[in-house]
């Protein structure tokens, strides 16, 4: 199975958004194993190469580590994680405003699309 990326975006830094967010959301916790990178070039229709570079800047950015003979592991600290999450915040929640004035939305009103959005999930 191949997955839809972006033409926009280096394929690598896509797959470590897509590895990043796991470990954001809490699907990877430290200590998780991550597939292979066979597995994951095989499953998103990748060069094997592609997916050595991400989990390599994955490494240097302290979300993983590599051992030598048992795999690559998350060992991200709860304060990266706190700190990422914040980031991605961030940047979410900028695209989001600048949308929503695109849109002609008040503020009033994007607040209170919110509030109800929050109460209705």
């Amino acid at each position: 199975m191949s997955y839809q990326f972006s033409h926009e975006i280096p394929i690598y830094l896509q797959i470590m958004d897509i590895f990043r967010d796991r470990i954001l959301s809490g699907q990877l916790s430290r200590g998780d194993q991550l597939p292979s990178v066979r597995e994951v070039a095989m499953e998103y229709g990748v060069n094997p190469n592609t997916v050595q570079k991400a989990f390599f800047e994955m490494d240097r950015s302290e979300l993983t580590q590599s051992e030598r003979t048992a795999g690559r592991f998350v060992i991200a600290s709860d304060e990266l994680i706190d700190t990422l999450r914040q980031e991605q915040s961030q940047v979410a929640l900028r695209d989001f405003i600048q949308r929503m004035k695109g849109l002609g939305i008040t503020c009033e009103k994007t607040l209170a699309l919110i509030e109800k959005g929050w109460k209705d999930e």
